[in-house]
């Protein structure tokens, strides 16, 4: 594999490799999700005080947006920030900055200690970059294997590839269910714990006043029996539905695994 500078490129017998690693480690990975916990319990871990700290909640929104590509690169501390609920942006610096760090360590994100040059002329109003200019300018770009999963996850022969093996399985329907019983059982026993965990699609995507409102009034119908009825509904919904943010945020997941697997063994780690 050959960088230059932020551009990655990969031979075709390299992405066939990630593709078939992408599909080996999504599978593993599923199974190992579902088989550990069961889904109400999984969900109570997510009430744990750690779990809804600020610092928490930010690196879900910031981990969010990195493995969605919804972060425009390169980014400087005060860009992520600035990508951050409003309830989130006063986040302390050195709090930001550990959640960078762990990014870092997750090998999401690599920092580049020059300065971030900034294009001549006035700033674009359109610009997901923050435009003030002062304080330092030292920047993080996406890590080398970010930049290769991109790489492999915006070709269309790829992901029909891996979407065919994964989408197939009835492991990937297991999983979905699974996947929104936590969610469900999260609803029912913590109403904001669950928005709190959500934070970051529910800013994308949006959710209707009426409908958080409406939220405590759901949980208090959602008896054992309905979570399975409804999980099984979505999930069936979600496999004809399965839409570019979800398999970007499950197929880089995986394709990390992968290369650091890879990287472990060629370095006898």
């Amino acid at each position: 594999m050959s960088a230059k500078e932020a551009e990655i490129t990969i031979t075709k017998e390299e992405k066939a490799i990630l593709v078939q690693g992408i599909i080996d480690s999504t599978l593993k990975m599923m199974e190992r999700i579902i088989t550990s916990k069961t889904p109400k319990n999984r969900a109570r871990d997510s009430f744990k005080p750690y779990q809804q700290s600020k610092t928490a909640i930010t690196e879900n929104t910031i981990l969010f947006n990195i493995l969605t590509n919804g972060q425009q690169f390169p980014a400087r501390p005060r860009d992520f920030r600035a990508s951050l609920a409003d309830d989130e942006k006063n986040i302390g610096m050195a709090e930001l900055s550990d959640v960078l760090s762990r990014m870092v360590r997750r090998y999401l994100l690599e920092p580049k200690r020059s300065n971030l040059s900034f294009p001549r002329g006035r700033p674009k109003s359109d610009t997901k970059i923050v435009n003030e200019r002062r304080g330092r300018l030292s920047y993080y770009e996406q890590s080398k294997i970010k930049q290769i999963t991109n790489e492999v996850l915006e070709d269309p022969e790829s992901i029909s590839k891996i979407d065919d093996a994964i989408l197939k399985s009835g492991l990937f329907y297991r999983y979905l269910k699974y996947g929104f019983e936590t969610y469900l059982y999260e609803i029912k026993e913590n109403g904001k714990a669950f928005l709190n965990t959500m934070r970051a699609p529910i800013m994308k995507y949006g959710l209707k006043q009426k409908e958080l409102d409406g939220l405590d009034i759901f949980a208090r119908d959602l008896t054992p029996e309905k979570i399975k009825r409804l999980s099984k509904a979505y999930a069936t919904n979600t496999m004809k539905t399965f839409q570019k943010d979800g398999k970007n945020i499950l197929y880089t997941i995986a394709a990390l695994f992968f290369l650091l697997n890879v990287y472990s063994s060629e370095k006898g780690v």
